[in-house]
């Protein structure tokens, strides 16, 4: 429960956070640089020619075991990277595109490899699936490699001859004793700076980097109430607005609701892939000029947008595969990213950022540094969300911010105040069209649309009041999931072209501010 006297002792530790004091770092001096102002940490440069391990033919089991090698050695220095035939964008592609020279390796000889880095075995329990989490922590703070049961027999012999150092088998009758268990034995053992959540059948992704950084890792859903006690537990522990959950929910809804009380933005990246590796490419963020606005006329001015940038695997994934669609830079549109991959792999920015064309228009995913319901949250956390954000936003030159749920004015004021860069923002809830300090907020309409129909519709209906004296402004945001680029240039052909105009976002808040001036 947060209680008054809570919400002033979070708010002190905000401002402890702020001078350095109070954020627990406990991977400090191991190849990774983590300062007090910066969500995720960065990892050291890789070495020359790394070891890249293919996972085509590997099993769940042994994708997991090569994760959990590649976070142990990549956290004093990349080394390894694990790459698999089941990633759209392509196996090599952005090893290629970092230009990181590789040489496929076999995963077993990588473990004899790097024999020494690890001190041995934690093995799971198939019969308590959650065990894969509370060994993905184990394995950070111990070193040790994750084995399930069926590894064993290969791992415990010539060549490897790794011992067990503990084993997870039989020792606990639901996942809330295997949560329990992570808590009283190893959350004062890992970083407070990053929580994660990972479902218990998914294999490798993101658990490289979680065991590299020595995050805590769960499953647990906030909408049931033990499974809150337990997180509670956890978070209660954080500095608010000074630490992200990374990884996913079992639900989205009670989840974002749920840590909101606590100031903790979200990072969905559990499908995030050799994290240890890309965080480590230091590269500049070539920020493009925003292109010379069109003249200002009595139409309908739209901002086509598309979802989901609050997530940083689409931008590694989906959004890669939609990037190389022909039908990009024939209309503009307005692409959402994660302001956070200026940390997490700030070359996948820089890549989007440099091959962009003058139709294409990046902007902030909800809300900001994370995604956020930030409607829940009290003042003192949105004022410091909104100051982190705007050192994201600065770095990885986004001026618009999707906002989900709802901009309303105190939302929009601390976004004006703390954010000097930023445009505007477009409201998820469609309600909102002002100006709050001179910041400009346009309501989405429609929102989230999955279908070419219900896009059109949306534009048409807001407009069907249009008088034609002045110009009128839309934001339309679809679903990337089912109405992709495609989609949208589908939209724009069904739109009638003597009284509707396709514009960046970034245009669509410049024409709506010149147009509001004498």
């Amino acid at each position: 429960m947060l209680t008054r006297q809570n919400c002033a002792r979070l708010g002190v530790l905000i401002l402890l956070a702020a001078i350095g004091v109070g954020c627990p770092d406990l991977v400090a001096g191991a190849g990774l640089a983590w300062p007090e102002n910066q969500l995720l940490p960065n990892f050291s440069a890789p070495i020359p020619v790394l070891d890249c391990i293919d996972l085509r033919a590997a099993s769940g089991a042994e994708i997991d075991l090569f994760a959990s090698l590649e976070g142990i050695v990549n956290r004093t220095q990349p080394q390894i990277a694990c790459v698999n035939g089941r990633e759209e964008e392509g196996r090599f592609t952005w090893l290629d595109l970092h230009k990181l020279p590789y040489s496929v390796v076999n995963g077993y000889n990588a473990v004899l490899k790097y024999r020494t880095n690890v001190t041995g075995l934690v093995v799971t329990d198939p019969a308590q699936p959650h065990t894969l989490n509370l060994a993905t922590t184990m394995a950070g703070v111990n070193n040790e490699l994750i084995c399930d049961p069926s590894l064993l027999a290969t791992l415990t012999n010539a060549p490897y001859n790794l011992a067990i150092v503990d084993d997870l088998r039989g020792r606990f009758a639901d996942y809330h004793e295997v949560y329990g268990y992570l808590y009283t034995n190893y959350w004062s053992r890992c970083t407070h700076r990053i929580f994660a959540g990972m479902a218990p059948d998914l294999h490798g992704h993101l658990r490289d980097y979680l065991v590299a950084v020595k995050s805590a890792t769960i499953w647990l859903g906030p909408g049931r109430v033990k499974d809150a006690e337990l997180l509670a537990l956890f978070v209660t522990n954080m500095t608010p607005v000074a630490g992200v959950y990374m990884g996913w929910w079992p639900g989205e809804g009670d989840g974002l609701k749920w840590i909101a009380r606590y100031g903790i933005p979200v990072l969905a990246s559990d499908f995030f892939c050799n994290a240890t590796v890309f965080s480590g490419v230091g590269h500049p963020i070539n920020i493009p000029e925003i292109p010379p606005l069109p003249p200002l006329e009595n139409k309908v001015y739209v901002a086509l947008i598309l979802s989901d940038g609050d997530n940083i695997q689409y931008m590694q994934h989906t959004m890669k595969v939609d990037w190389e669609a022909p039908v990009r830079g024939t209309i503009p549109i307005g692409w959402t990213v994660s302001p956070l991959a200026v940390d997490l792999d700030p070359m996948m920015l820089d890549h989007y950022w440099s091959t962009a064309t003058t139709n294409d228009c990046l902007i902030s995913g909800p809300s900001g540094a994370g995604y956020s319901h930030i409607n829940d949250w009290i003042p003192a956390f949105l004022e410091a969300f909104t100051k982190v954000s705007a050192r994201y936003l600065q770095r990885s030159g986004l001026r618009v911010v999707t906002v989900w749920d709802r901009v309303n004015s105190p939302v929009a004021r601390s976004f004006a105040t703390n954010c000097p860069n930023l445009l505007g923002l477009t409201d998820q809830r469609g309600t909102y069209n002002k100006v709050d300090l001179g910041l400009r907020s346009i309501g989405l309409t429609p929102t989230y649309t999955s279908t070419v129909a219900e896009m059109v519709a949306g534009i048409t209906n807001a407009a069907a009041n249009w008088n034609s004296n002045a110009p009128l402004f839309i934001a339309a945001q679809s679903d990337v999931w089912h109405l992709g680029p495609a989609g949208l240039r589908n939209v724009a052909r069904a739109l009638d072209t003597n009284k509707y105009k396709l514009v960046r976002p970034d245009h669509l808040f410049l024409l709506s501010k010149q147009a509001s001036q004498p």
